[in-house]
């Protein structure tokens, strides 16, 4: 038999049922965003931008700085300057302006032999053939003998070389220009008296012996015994000159003994011509005559040999005369003289050296 159960049951009401039911649907909801959203999110995100070809991020300098420079106050200073404004970029450098290098003016062009000789010179000087650049002097010299630029460019080639002495002697004839050598008068002066001091200074200290003397005593080859200088051949060298009867260049080769220092004042050189005149007469020449060193200064310094060139020239007679005289070329003597003694003589023909014997010792002017 039923009985009735001691709890009571209670009847929901329908407003319970619909909020249970929409917090039932809510939650469904829920879930399926929840699992729709795992389901699509992206696996691996770097892939995918490596995937997508993204371009390298650009790295962007910090953007330009302004300095603002204070504004005058131009009711204070109507002068003043306007305000101004500097703009620099962070890291920037302004790279420096460059220097201009001044460029050597290149040598001017030589108008003449004598420029040109005197440029030859100095470019072989610094090319280091000391040899050639003396002869270019040298020869610059004898075409302007009173110039003394040639004689102040060899003695600077003779210092490059390490010649003092020749030096010295370049300098020397400067000096003996006195004020005709100009500024370079002045140059020699110094250069003399600085040359002094140092030859001074290095006798004290080395005490070197008196210079010995040079053995004359044996005959060497254009050289007698007992003499110091002597006479290599003479040639002689034919000139064609419409205007002269006769006309040539006598060379005349000077030879020194080895080793010796010769003293150029010292020395003494005649020579003679002789003309002939109307067949019978023998007498000293009315041509005209000029002599020359080949190779100036003569110093023996360089070689044992310096050649005199002497130059011999008759003119013709002159057609308009009264009187033509009959005049030719006979012969020539020569002798050298050093330290007033005769070392040598010679004679072209040899008859003339036995008409006017020379005498043995230099008669003393003074």
């Amino acid at each position: 038999m039923l009985t009735a159960s001691p709890i009571t049951r209670q009847t929901v009401g329908r407003t319970f049922s619909v909020a249970i039911s929409s917090l039932g649907v809510g939650a469904v909801l829920q879930l399926g965003i929840i699992g729709w959203a795992f389901a699509t999110r992206p696996v691996n995100p770097v892939s995918t931008y490596t995937a997508m070809n993204l371009p390298p991020v650009a790295h962007l300098s910090p953007p330009p700085s302004t300095i603002q420079v204070p504004q005058p106050d131009l009711t204070a200073n109507p002068f003043a300057e306007p305000p101004q404004t500097m703009t620099t970029t962070a890291g920037s450098t302004v790279p420096p302006k460059p220097t201009p290098v001044p460029q050597k003016a290149p040598p001017a062009e030589p108008t003449n032999r004598f420029e040109e000789l005197m440029l030859q010179g100095k470019q072989l000087r610094e090319r280091g053939d000391m040899t050639t650049a003396i002869t270019k002097f040298r020869e610059a010299g004898t075409m302007d003998p009173k110039n003394p630029t040639p004689i102040a460019e060899l003695a600077a080639t003779f210092e490059k070389m390490g010649a003092a002495d020749r030096a010295g002697e370049q300098w020397r004839r400067i000096y003996e220009m006195g004020d005709a050598a100009g500024v370079y008068f002045s140059l020699a002066e110094t250069k003399l008296k600085v040359a002094q001091v140092l030859e001074i200074k290095g006798a004290t200290a080395a005490m070197p012996a008196g210079p010995q003397a040079v053995d004359t005593s044996v005959a060497i080859e254009g050289i007698a015994a007992g003499a110091t200088l002597g006479l290599l051949p003479i040639r002689t060298d034919e000139e064609t000159d419409d205007s002269s009867a006769k006309r040539f260049t006598l060379h005349i080769p000077i030879k020194a003994r080895p080793k010796t220092k010769m003293e150029v004042r010292d020395l003494v050189i005649h020579v003679l011509f002789y003309d002939i005149v109307e067949g019978q007469n023998v007498v000293q020449t009315s041509a005209n005559v000029n002599s020359r060193w080949m190779s100036p200064p003569a110093d023996w310094l360089e070689g044992e040999t310096e050649e005199l060139a002497v130059e011999y020239q008759l003119p013709k007679p002159e057609a308009k005369a009264a009187k033509r005289e009959n005049r030719k070329y006979f012969g020539y003597i020569v002798r050298i003289y050093y330290k007033q003694q005769l070392q040598t003589a010679t004679a072209e023909p040899e008859r003339l050296s036995q008409q006017y014997p020379p005498p043995p010792t230099l008669p003393n002017d003074k």
